[in-house]
């Protein structure tokens, strides 16, 4: 398959199975993020696999938007490793989980499993409920697992402003 047709058949699932993700392909799937370019190759980034019992009653217990995941990925940038931009000091930490967090969103989806990029949540919270380092800054969840059945993809999905909208040529 290839990239367009990967990208334009990922969706945000909602909605998963009990069957649980391999170690296998949990494995490829933080390579990809490893692949990720970083601001000047920092690698910032910090990736919590929570899929214990424990962990995953905790994220749900903290978010509705944990959904039924059997893994959730919380991401995080280490704030002192994070490349600052030298013309106008802006910590391009949050970039380089995007970049990261997109390249397993992929990946996952090459896979055959669903991912939701989760942003309405508590970050202190789940930093301080999770015991992340004070000098990292979470930033997103990704929801992680085999689709159920009856997921599919929000009408919204296929919506798409025109690129004449979204484009300007210069």
């Amino acid at each position: 398959m290839g990239f367009t047709e990967l990208a334009r058949m990922r969706y945000s699932v909602r909605d998963y199975s009990d069957e649980p993700v391999s170690d296998a392909d949990l494995e490829k799937i933080i390579e990809a993020g490893m692949l990720a370019p970083t601001g000047k190759n920092n690698q910032p980034q910090r990736i919590y696999v929570i899929r214990s019992p424990e962990g995953i009653a905790k994220a749900r217990s903290l978010s509705k938007m944990a959904f039924n995941a059997p893994v959730v990925l919380m991401v995080s940038y280490k704030k002192d490793e994070a490349w600052v931009c030298p013309f106008n000091g802006r910590t391009i930490g949050e970039t380089d989980v995007a970049i990261v967090s997109t390249h397993m969103m992929l990946k996952a989806a090459e896979l055959g499993l669903g991912t939701c990029w989760i942003g309405y949540f508590d970050a202190a919270l789940f930093a301080k409920e999770f015991d992340v380092p004070e000098d990292e800054q979470v930033v997103h969840l990704m929801t992680l697992g085999h689709p159920s059945e009856k997921a599919e993809p929000t009408k919204m999905h296929f919506e798409s402003k025109d690129p004449s909208e979204v484009v300007r040529y210069l």
